[in-house]
């Protein structure tokens, strides 16, 4: 792309209702999101195969700092990458679904800071639906089904807590960079990750953005733009310390069960685009993933989908 197209492409983004507006006074947000790899079309099914996500966001007039919680109901499925699975052997990411409710509080302070505690509740194993919705949506689309769920994470239940944490360190109205701390502890997973989110286009503020899912407000708020429509890339750099999803329950050892042992450290790298207006928002993504285990054949690629809706 040239010079007098990038810059082009820029401004376009930056005029997108480059004015003051009200904010309409949305309290609540219903979104749904699914991740797969098969939306990338490489014919890949393996690792991190399948997500479907629904979360629930609220908030209430505050004078003070605006807080969004939220709720999050998810389940995402786990293959190796063999999909004709003769022996344990053949399994290099072990089998497991992951079923999770999640609680979560996003407080957004002065200087664009961004703090966000949340608590989840999950089930991995059988009890999970992980084995019986990768089989029904392989069955309805016609593709093979994996045969080593045999040898799937043993039930367990997982308790977690986490917090994240973002302050932006460099920007304009065009481009920010973000600097985003996250840790997490419990009996599913506990680890630590650091990133930089670049943002470009046109884009409101942190407690305004549906880069946080935080288009909800009451009416006196303002606004920059009518819309929102920006690109991101986000890197992160990932310090595992448990993983349930890969080593099973803390207090399980399952004879049947196929465990591996988390690679000390991941890269993780998303590429995104979203356009957000009125009661609408839409995002694209793309996530490259380094392997989560030394036993990982490749590393892993998949593609995200969401969509959200606002009422009053």
């Amino acid at each position: 792309m040239n010079k007098f197209n990038s810059t082009t492409l820029l401004l376009l983004l930056s005029f997108i209702g480059n004015t003051q507006n009200k904010i309409p006074n949305y309290t609540k947000e219903f979104s749904f999101k699914t991740e797969n790899d098969a939306y990338l079309f490489n014919l890949n099914d393996s690792y991190y195969t399948n997500g479907f996500i629904l979360n629930y966001a609220f908030m209430k007039n505050q004078k003070e700092k605006k807080k969004i919680q939220s709720l999050e109901l998810g389940q995402k499925t786990f293959t190796p990458s063999i999909r004709e699975t003769k022996t344990s052997a053949d399994i290099d990411r072990p089998y497991c679904g992951y079923l999770y409710l999640n609680y979560a509080q996003t407080q957004f302070l002065k200087k664009e800071r961004v703090l966000q505690l949340n608590g989840a509740l999950g089930l991995v194993g059988r009890s999970s639906w992980g084995e019986g919705l990768q089989n029904t949506y392989h069955s309805w689309l016609g593709f093979a089904k994996f045969t080593g769920w045999k040898y799937q994470i043993e039930n367990a239940l997982g308790v977690d807590i986490g917090a994240t944490y973002a302050s932006g360190f460099m920007g304009n109205n065009e481009f920010k960079i973000l600097s985003v701390f996250q840790v997490n502890l419990g009996t599913t997973f506990t680890n630590a990750k650091w990133g930089a989110m670049m943002v470009w286009g046109a884009f409101e503020k942190n407690s305004q953005s549906a880069l946080w899912n935080a288009r909800l407000g009451s009416s006196n708020e303002k606004s920059k733009r009518k819309h929102e429509f920006f690109g991101y890339f986000y890197p992160q750099i990932i310090a595992q310390a448990y993983n349930a999803t890969l080593q099973g329950g803390i207090f399980n050892n399952g004879a049947r069960e196929v465990t591996q042992t988390p690679s000390s450290f991941m890269y993780q790298q998303t590429l995104g685009v979203c356009y957000a207006s009125g009661r609408f928002t839409g995002r694209i993504e793309y996530i490259y993933q380094s392997k989560e285990t030394a036993a990982q054949i490749k590393s892993h690629r998949f593609g995200s989908f969401q969509i959200a809706y606002r009422i009053h």
